[in-house]
């Protein structure tokens, strides 16, 4: 890595800490709105990887806006109800430290251990530079990141996405024996490579069609950490492989210990997944009703 590469990144994560107010995670071209909470919003068509259908949405991070706006219905609001101030939050996603802003995180987490930032100037999240105004996590995993970063983090866990069934109510159509869903980023290149599986893409924002694909399979085989959260809340079964390099394992691990399984199994290629059995599906009930009492509607409050 260059000196002048190194510089120019300095120069952006110093950006982007100075002016973390006005801006959306670390992306300076997106402006935070004024008197509204701003709610973490990852644009995939800022990176550098190729998609599989050239969209802007990564479904896992777009449930974030479907499951905040269902809270918010529920008491008369939107995001795009009006504030005191300008303000964040963060969702869905692991976008714990995606930004330098001062949030308040209802079931984010966190993407791999802190050691393995060494694209971020990570001190400058720790508690003295940055708050966080935590309301629940992923997992127990990213709680303990948290609590080493000097933030208070309460033990309620569970990611947004375990609310969608209260939110929509799939189209069960012919059953499929597997349906594949490979993880957005590689997918294009995963597509090339396995031609005449069933599959369905993340790249996407429309949630109803990639629920009732899965609602309407025996078993799904994925490399996405969402397709599994969606497959757990509608009770279809899932083998996780590992489609990008092992350091991503820390999301996957937080999410399946806030569901009490610890002692998982995650396949090395798509061809091991497809002999693996599925892990018991969970009880999601308590994560959900910890997610909603946790909501944090006082953000509202004039």
């Amino acid at each position: 890595m260059s000196i002048i590469f190194r510089l120019k990144r300095l120069r952006h994560e110093l950006y982007c800490y100075f002016f973390s107010n006005r801006i959306i995670g670390r992306y300076p071209q997106i402006k935070a709105k004024s008197n509204r909470v701003n709610l973490f919003d990852f644009h995939p068509e800022l990176l550098t990887h190729t998609r599989y259908n050239n969209s802007r949405y990564n479904l896992g991070d777009y449930l974030g806006f479907v499951v905040v706006e269902y809270m918010l219905n529920k008491k008369g609001l939107s995001l795009d109800s009006k504030v005191s101030k300008r303000k964040h939050m963060n969702s869905v996603g692991s976008n714990i430290f995606s930004g330098y802003q001062n949030s308040t995180i209802w079931g984010s987490g966190v993407h791999h251990a802190p050691y393995k930032y060494d694209n971020r100037i990570m001190f400058l999240n720790r508690s003295l530079f940055r708050r966080l105004d935590v309301r629940a996590v992923r997992g127990p995993l990213s709680r303990e990141i948290l609590l080493k970063y000097g933030h208070k983090c309460p033990e309620v866990y569970g990611d947004p996405a375990i609310l969608m069934p209260f939110i929509y109510k799939p189209h069960v159509k012919e059953m499929n024996d597997i349906l594949v869903i490979p993880q957005y980023r590689t997918e294009k290149e995963f597509r090339i490579g396995h031609p005449g599986l069933k599959m369905i893409s993340m790249n996407t924002s429309d949630y109803a069609t990639v629920i009732d694909a899965i609602a309407s399979s025996k078993k799904v085989i994925t490399s996405s950490l969402h397709a599994v959260i969606l497959a757990d809340a509608y009770g279809v079964p899932s083998v996780l492989y590992r489609g990008l390099h092992k350091k991503v394992d820390f999301k996957y691990l937080d999410y399946y210990a806030s569901t009490g399984r610890n002692d998982i199994h995650i396949a090395n290629t798509f061809e091991e997944a497809c002999i693996m059995e599925p892990l018991p599906l969970p009880d999601l009930s308590s994560l959900q009703k910890g997610l909603m009492e946790s909501f944090p509607y006082d953000l509202w409050e004039k």
